[in-house]
């Protein structure tokens, strides 16, 4: 079973690692959180790239909060796979670049989930 979190475990993680948190956008959050564990309509089954570059691009790029959305959005993206059995091998100057990337709208789902994908691993 993958594991998703849900609006109140998020924003606790928000006060408890980045501090005072202002969601300004619940339904968007819930949509992010259901098309993470239901898929986007009308495509295939999610995979786990598919479901943890859905959760990492959109709050980095929607602004569900007020302020913090890149830090939360790694973050999130990092328990979201860690509680799902993988862990990044990457440096924090590569996460910092794709987290540049993906708020600058440069990396697009394709290549996102690609490069999530190279820097992470399956616990053996």
């Amino acid at each position: 079973m993958i594991w998703i979190p849900t609006i109140e475990y998020i924003l606790n993680i928000f006060k408890e690692k980045i501090g005072k948190s202002i969601l300004m956008n619940n339904s968007g959050l819930k949509a992010t959180l259901d098309k993470v564990q239901w898929g986007i309509p009308f495509q295939p089954d999610p995979t786990i790239w598919d479901r943890v570059t859905i959760l990492y691009k959109s709050i980095v790029e929607e602004h569900f909060f007020a302020d913090g959305n890149k830090r939360i959005g790694l973050l999130l993206a990092f328990i979201f796979l860690n509680n799902n059995g993988y862990d990044f091998i990457t440096s924090n100057d590569d996460a910092y670049k794709i987290i540049l990337e993906v708020a600058q709208g440069l990396k697009h789902m394709k290549k996102l989930k690609y490069g999530l994908n190279q820097i992470l691993k399956k616990y053996d």
